[in-house]
């Protein structure tokens, strides 16, 4: 009897210490499975979709525009969104800790600074640093930033106050850049058009 006792309480104890290890997902469907990675592996998820989003807006672009495909533009402009993935993540992160809350004042400074120091460094970024990365000369990247610079940060200010403002007043840190990188893809193409065909 005393064996018996002493198997139940082992696997008494194996099912309570099996019920707190976290599974992995289960199921199968999309939407539930990225939700899940989100939580879960925030940094490899939000790198891998702004990545990806990066890229359908460039090859959109292309598409549109061009009779063949660039690879090296599609290279360049799907590595920033690999770039901004992790760094949007840390970067609303750190919003978070510097304004918490989701009153209308602090929305309104986070959005503040999301514009003057997030949009200047991005915009520098896709007028300056991608075509240093596409092997054009520094002469080139200075006098595409010069010249498309102020248009596309004011052209960004005005497309993402708005939907910033949603993000930050009703999303939390996880689905934040998700959010980010999918209205990105709209944004990401006319970005991608101003880059390249003007």
């Amino acid at each position: 009897m005393s064996i018996i006792l002493r198997q139940f309480r082992c696997w008494k104890i194996k099912s309570e210490y099996l019920r707190t290890i976290r599974p992995k997902s289960t199921t199968t469907h999309p939407l539930a499975r990225i939700k899940d990675l989100l939580e879960r592996r925030p940094y490899l998820s939000n790198t891998l979709i702004a990545g990806f989003f990066c890229f359908a807006g460039d090859l959109t672009q292309q598409l549109l525009y061009n009779d063949n495909i660039k690879f090296a533009e599609l290279a360049t402009f799907t590595g920033m969104g690999l770039l901004f993935g992790p760094v949007g993540y840390v970067w609303y992160g750190k919003l978070d800790k510097w304004f918490p809350g989701t009153a209308n004042k602090t929305i309104l400074k986070k959005l503040l600074l999301d514009e003057i120091a997030w949009g200047p460094f991005f915009t520098t970024v896709v007028f300056y640093i991608l075509p240093l990365a596409e092997t054009k000369d520094k002469d080139y990247a200075l006098s595409e930033l010069k010249r498309k610079f102020l248009p596309a940060w004011l052209g960004s200010a005005a497309f993402w106050m708005i939907f910033q403002g949603i993000n930050f007043k009703f999303l939390p840190l996880q689905y934040r850049v998700i959010y980010f990188m999918g209205l990105s893809f709209i944004f990401d193409t006319g970005l991608a058009i101003y880059r390249y065909q003007y």
